[in-house]
C-alpha cells in the first residue's frame, strides 16, 4: 500500500515521477539515468515538461523552454561554436565525415560542457565505432546500423528515421531492445507545411519517446508554435547558423514556454459486447 501511495503522489525514494499516458502505462524519473548521457538528461527534462506532472506542485521543467535546440556544427569553427554556446544552444552535432581526433577535441573544448554528438555518414560498424572512440556524448544512427555498434552504456542514442516510416514500425520503436534517448525525423523542406505538421503529430502520438526533427532553414514564430503543438521536443538546426540568428530563435522559443499549448493523451480501455477491449483516446491541451 505504501508503494501505491507513493506512486499516486509522484514520490518514490524522494524523486519526482511523471506519468505518460500514451497507450501504455509508464513513468520517467529524473535519473533512471545514472548512466544517461548529458544529452539524454537534457532531452528527458524537456520531454517530461511536455506533460503535466501528477501532484500538487508545478515542476520547474514544465515551466521551462518547450524545445531542445541542437546546432549543426559540421562547418563551424571552434571560435564560432563558442559564440553559439554563449548564445544558448543546448547541444551540438556534426558529421563524422572528415573529422579527426584533433579537430573533434578542439570543437569539444570550444563547446565546453554542452553535449556534442556525431552522426556517421553510413551504417558501417567501424564508422559508428569511430564516433564512440572520439568520445562523443551521443550518436545519431539509422535503422540499418548494426545493433552491436551502438549498444553501449552511457552513450546517448538518437534513432534517425524517414518521415515515410510505416506506422507499425514507428510504434514498434517503443519496444526496441535498445535504450534510445529520442527519435529524429529528417526533412529537407525549406518551410513547415501542414502535411509536415500532421506527420510530426502522428509520430508524437505513436511514440513514447522524445521526438526531434531537422530543419532545412530558419523558421518563424508561428512555425515554432505549430511544431510544439504537434508534439516536437527538439530541433536540429541547419548548418552555418550564426549566433545572431540563433539568438532570435532562442528568444522565440523562450516565448513559447508561456504561450504554446502542450498535448497530452490518455487512453482508457472500454469493454465491448463481444468481450473484446476497445481503446478510447482522449486528448487534452494544457496551456
Amino acid at each position: 500500500m505504501f508503494v501505491i501511495w507513493c506512486l499516486l503522489f509522484g514520490i518514490y525514494n524522494g524523486r519526482s515521477l511523471t506519468f505518460d499516458f500514451n497507450g501504455d502505462f509508464s513513468y520517467n524519473t529524473v535519473s533512471i539515468a545514472n548512466n544517461m548521457s548529458k544529452f539524454g538528461e537534457k532531452l528527458q527534462r524537456i520531454y517530461r515538461g511536455s506533460a503535466p506532472a501528477i501532484g500538487f506542485r508545478k515542476t520547474d521543467e514544465a515551466e521551462g523552454a518547450p524545445l531542445l535546440i541542437i546546432a549543426n556544427l559540421t562547418k563551424t569553427s571552434p571560435t564560432d561554436a563558442k559564440a553559439l554556446v554563449a548564445a544558448g544552444i543546448d547541444a551540438g552535432i556534426l558529421s563524422l565525415k572528415g573529422v579527426s581526433a584533433k579537430s573533434f577535441a578542439q570543437l569539444a573544448n570550444a563547446v565546453d560542457s554542452i553535449p556534442l554528438g556525431l552522426f556517421p555518414e553510413s551504417a558501417d560498424k567501424d564508422m559508428v565505432a569511430k564516433a564512440v572512440e572520439l568520445g562523443c556524448d551521443f550518436v545519431v544512427f539509422g535503422l540499418k546500423t548494426p545493433l552491436e555498434a551502438v549498444n553501449k552504456k552511457e552513450l546517448g542514442k538518437v534513432l534517425k528515421v524517414e518521415p515515410s516510416l510505416e506506422p507499425g514500425l514507428v510504434r514498434a520503436i517503443n519496444g526496441l531492445p535498445l535504450s534510445i534517448d529520442g527519435v529524429l525525423v529528417t526533412a529537407d523542406e525549406p518551410v513547415i507545411t501542414v502535411e509536415r505538421l500532421l506527420i510530426y503529430q502522428r509520430f508524437a502520438e505513436l511514440l513514447d519517446k522524445p521526438l526531434l526533427v531537422t530543419l532545412g532553414s530558419m523558421i518563424t514564430a508561428d512555425e515554432l508554435s505549430g511544431l510544439v503543438e504537434a508534439g516536437v521536443n527538439g530541433l536540429v538546426l541547419p548548418e552555418g547558423i550564426t549566433p545572431e540568428l540563433f539568438a532570435d530563435l532562442k528568444k522565440s522559443v523562450s516565448g513559447l514556454s508561456r504561450t504554446a499549448r502542450r498535448k497530452t493523451r490518455a487512453t482508457a480501455l472500454l469493454p465491448r459486447l463481444g468481450g473484446e477491449v476497445e481503446a478510447e483516446v482522449e486528448e487534452e491541451e494544457d496551456i
